[in-house]
């Protein structure tokens, strides 16, 4: 009864997949830094934003155990602009689960953005994560914006015509002389080129790369040797093709992407493999509020330290299990709404099918997200 039921699961994503066309991902609902353009300046403000979240996640099979997360990320601020094309935060960062006391990322916030050009900007402290820097989820988990503590360190953007591009780096853990443990940052270069870009067909070329580094020169270990310097990379490239199709689907989208993982230096090997590769196909289907999607996932011996746990070839729930060979198929539906100006709802319903072992997995989602601006006092 228990198979047929993960079976009618299955199919009842599949329907949705085919009836439900009626252009939105979990990445940009979560997006919640103000841009530029919406600030004004003199004006001091008290900004309040929050991102209630219930996300269930029921996988089987020796990857990842199933998980439920359920509470609040509350973020206070005063923002202040003090002159065009500056743009300042002061706040902070709490984050509650229902039914643990204990409030978790419990952190000051500090942001800066100075626009230089009408296409160059710099962020410096806590950073810009709108739409999670364009990292698909099998190279950066969407839950670490909750989950994780804010990123900050310095970010460079550029939107232009034809490229949209970003490099940042986020410092993780710092040191000082004689610490006991060591640096821990990790550096992103994301960026897309559109090729092609007419009323009927766009057409980019996204390419992005990732450092994940583990060390120092400053720290010792009370206990013995220095502990072992690590840096792993992940890359990706590939193409997007979305066909603008009429007015209720407004696109049908059609992508393919190369993943890979390696190593970088000799201690970094401390993983079960030192290099691996990957390829994603998907194909999706976006109107005003939702998008559903259909992908492939073929994977060989592939890491990302910071993706999506399910789509490793280690496990996280076992340290002695490893599937060098990945191959999954997955259908997923997110709608979301606005409900006014500053509040926005989504829901979100995903299905996995390991086509090597036969597991199936599934998780949902429902977020709320009201990002309210309360005008303080304007300056002349």
């Amino acid at each position: 009864m228990k198979l047929n039921m993960k079976k009618f699961f299955f199919i009842f994503c599949l329907i949705l997949t085919v009836i439900q066309l009626d252009a939105q991902t979990f990445q940009r609902f979560a997006s919640s830094y103000r841009e530029l353009n919406e600030t004004k300046a003199g004006d001091l403000n008290f900004r309040f934003e929050s991102l209630g979240f219930f996300q269930n996640n029921e996988y089987t099979g020796n990857t990842v155990s199933g998980y439920t997360l359920t509470g609040a990320m509350v973020r206070p601020k005063l923002s202040y602009s003090p002159v065009a094309g500056l743009y300042l935060e002061v706040g902070a960062n709490l984050v509650k689960y229902n039914g643990k006391d204990k409030v978790v990322n419990a952190l000051p916030w500090f942001s800066a953005r100075y626009q230089f050009s009408d296409r160059f900007e710099v962020v410096t402290g806590n950073l810009d994560q709108n739409n999670l820097h364009n990292l698909p989820e099998q190279l950066w988990e969407p839950e670490r914006i909750y989950t994780n503590k804010p990123e900050a360190g310095l970010q460079f953007l550029y939107s232009g015509t034809k490229l949209n591009a970003q490099t940042w780096v986020s410092w993780e853990q710092f040191i000082q002389q004689n610490d006991p443990y060591q640096e821990r940052f990790t550096f992103g270069l994301t960026g897309d080129c559109k090729v092609v870009e007419n009323s009927a067909l766009t057409v980019k070329l996204p390419v992005n790369l990732l450092f994940y580094h583990q060390g120092g020169e400053i720290n010792v270990n009370p206990n013995g040797p220095r502990p072992r310097v690590q840096t792993h990379a992940n890359v990706m490239a590939g193409w997007e093709l979305a066909m603008n199709v009429g007015e209720k689907i407004k696109t049908i989208n059609l992508n393919g992407y190369w993943l890979g993982y390696k190593a970088v230096t000799a201690d970094s090997n401390t993983l079960p493999f030192g290099k691996g590769h990957a390829w994603l196909l998907e194909t999706s289907a976006q109107s005003k509020n939702s998008k559903i999607s259909l992908s492939y996932w073929n994977a060989f011996q592939f890491i990302a330290p910071k993706g999506r746990l399910l789509y490793q070839s280690v496990s996280d729930s076992d340290p002695t299990f490893t599937q060098p060979d990945r191959s999954m198929v997955s259908a997923k539906y997110f709608w979301q709404k606005n409900i006014a100006k500053d509040a926005r709802v989504a829901f979100q319903i995903e299905a996995f099918r390991d086509m090597s072992s036969g597991d199936f997995s599934y998780s949902y989602g429902f977020f709320l997200l009201l990002n309210p601006d309360f005008l303080l006092k304007k300056f002349n």
